[in-house]
């Protein structure tokens, strides 16, 4: 998780966005209230693989509310941008699967996950690695550079989610994959529940949309093959859930 917007009222957002990743990237062991670490990783699919091979410090500040990696298979020598990547596990798992003749990009806007992401890599062995500190909004990666974009509860900590999906858009390759695990709004929850009064923008409550209405973004954004894949039964509160997405950006366009 991690991804900010910094004018106006989404001032505020950042503000309470980077207090609690820095403290989740600084203070692991602290009971934030929802899941992370490596016991969370596998109870969402990661391979045993990876959790093997990537050192333990690696996940200590993982926070992962699904597995992106699930929605389509990384090959050697692509190049894989990770948006609102945290601490940088699913930048390692990424690196891992493309190889020394890939290239994985981290960006997040907290820099004390910046921070702990460079070292967990450098941690890993893994030099095809590059982290930016960044607005998610706002890309400093060129277009058409990637060949799969994924992201791991960081989308609906934005207040301008079409502006985020427009980006991840921009610099896919034609036939480029996103594939994103994130924070939605509970179908099966009451009514009644308001996110927006439900919880913070930090606990991925407040900024949750309906999953029709995150698909209705995706495909406003100019991707094709959208899909909601599945619930992964992550909770940060009564109100919302983890859900899968895909989708592709076409090859004409």
């Amino acid at each position: 998780m991690g991804a900010c917007d910094n004018t106006g009222e989404e001032g505020l957002h950042l503000e309470q966005i980077q207090i609690l990743y820095t403290e989740l990237a600084t203070n692991p062991n602290n009971d934030f209230g929802w899941g992370r670490g490596k016991e969370n990783a596998r109870s969402l699919g990661y391979a045993d693989e990876w959790l093997r091979r990537i050192p333990d410090a690696v996940w200590e500040s993982a926070a992962a509310v699904g597995n992106p990696f699930s929605l389509g298979a990384i090959e050697k020598g692509q190049t894989v941008v990770d948006l609102g990547c945290g601490a940088g596990a699913d930048a390692c798992v990424a690196a891992l699967l493309t190889g020394n003749q890939g290239h994985v990009i981290g960006i997040d806007c907290t820099p004390a996950m910046i921070s702990r992401a460079r070292s967990n890599a450098a941690t890993a062995g893994f030099t095809c690695l590059e982290f930016y500190e960044a607005d998610i909004t706002s890309l400093p990666v060129a277009d058409a550079c990637a060949d799969i974009v994924i992201s791991n509860g960081a989308i609906n900590l934005s207040t301008d989610k079409e502006r985020v999906l427009a980006e991840a858009y921009r610099i896919l390759r034609p036939c480029g994959r996103l594939q994103v695990a994130d924070m939605v709004r509970d179908p099966s929850a009451s009514a009644g529940v308001s996110c927006s009064e439900a919880g913070s923008w930090a606990d991925c409550v407040a900024g949750t949309l309906a999953p029709g209405t995150f698909l209705s973004i995706l495909g406003e954004a100019g991707f094709i093959d959208v899909e909601l894949a599945g619930f992964t039964d992550y909770q940060t509160a009564t109100s919302t859930t983890g859900a899968l997405f895909r989708a592709v950006k076409p090859s004409v366009v």
